[in-house]
């Protein structure tokens, strides 16, 4: 059975609206709270930009279901042994499973602190330099030391590790990343769906992982989708626009400014919103389409909730689409 999770956007509730959200969710059926970690938001009108470490540090104590990032950036906005110390802590504290999701990042994570935003085969090399020093902290029980292109570490340890380290899934939206996670992945994570999914990121993230001999049902698949209920469509539909710029394509564009963002989301059609999202006014709706998802393949769906009312998203899951499932 898929399972369904919420996704936090700090990018659009404050820190303390999105504990209580979570809190919903966890009380209405969802199993799984990841949250995106971001240095500013994909839009500006009535924006947040929450620390994600600091806001995971208070889920641990709100939420008693497991949690994670979807997703955090591999560049210099951190350094990767502080990512490896940070989410270990995570897990100590937490009773529950922690899954750190890494990507090739954003521009909005970099340009703002003043760090160039390289072409893709230098982002690439970053993550995978990130995930060899996160692996070499996380399974060493000495001190660890590291010289690459883009990072160093010289005798490092972590001193303070749970009894399970925590996991690691990779966010791709390209064969080419997710090719990573058949060497070090638990899990990957995408927002792509249809043919784009199953015809070409779904069998080759099995491709590889078969090729580095481990079984490709091992590697957890999550799909990434914002949603919105409203018994009324339009103003369901309308409750998207904060996020109609994730439909131009501007994951991998060198756009930093908010502003920026939002005013390319003006361009966004019709027929773009409507594939983009999940715009629902009956929970029967709902259920349909995240049955298709799973029958994609998708293992887990994360949620996004820009309803109009969140907190009427999350009883009709709870009351009438999840038990449906």
């Amino acid at each position: 059975m898929v399972s369904i999770d919420y996704m936090a956007h700090q990018e659009q509730y404050s820190p303390s609206e999105l504990l209580e959200y979570s809190e919903l969710a966890a009380e209405n059926g969802y199993e799984f709270i990841w949250t995106s970690d971001h240095f500013h938001p994909w839009f500006h009108t009535d924006a947040e930009a929450g620390f994600a470490w600091s806001w995971l540090g208070a889920a641990t104590e709100r939420v008693d279901i497991p949690i994670g990032t979807c997703v955090t950036p591999a560049g210099e906005h951190y350094h990767p042994a502080m990512m490896a110390q940070a989410f270990a802590t995570l897990q100590e504290m937490h009773d529950e499973r922690v899954v750190l999701g890494l990507s090739t990042g954003e521009a909005m994570n970099e340009k703002p602190l003043g760090h160039e935003w390289p072409e893709y085969p230098v982002r690439r090399d970053r993550l995978e330099e990130t995930l060899e020093i996160i692996h070499g902290l996380y399974d060493s029980d000495d001190f660890f030391s590291y010289e690459g292109e883009h990072y160093e570490v010289d005798d490092a340890k972590l001193y303070t590790m749970p009894e399970e380290r925590p996991e690691i899934h990779l966010a791709a939206n390209g064969p080419t990343t997710a090719s990573l996670t058949s060497v070090y992945g638990d899990g990957f994570i995408t927002v792509k769906k249809g043919e784009e999914y199953t015809d070409r990121l779904y069998p080759a993230i099995r491709r590889y992982t078969e090729e580095e001999g481990r079984d490709p049902d091992s590697i957890e698949t999550t799909l990434l989708v914002i949603a919105s209920y409203d018994e009324d469509y339009e103003r369901a539909r309308e409750a998207t626009r904060p996020w109609w710029a994730t439909t131009q394509n501007v994951f991998d564009r060198a756009m930093a400014n908010p502003k920026d963002i939002e005013r390319e989301g003006e361009k966004a059609t019709e027929e773009e919103i409507e594939a983009k999202f999940l715009i629902a006014d009956d929970p029967a709706t709902i259920a349909g389409q995240l049955e298709e998802y799973a029958e994609m393949g998708f293992d887990r769906i994360a949620l996004g909730n820009t309803s109009p009312e969140p907190e009427r998203l999350f009883e009709v899951m709870g009351d009438e689409v999840i038990p449906s499932l």
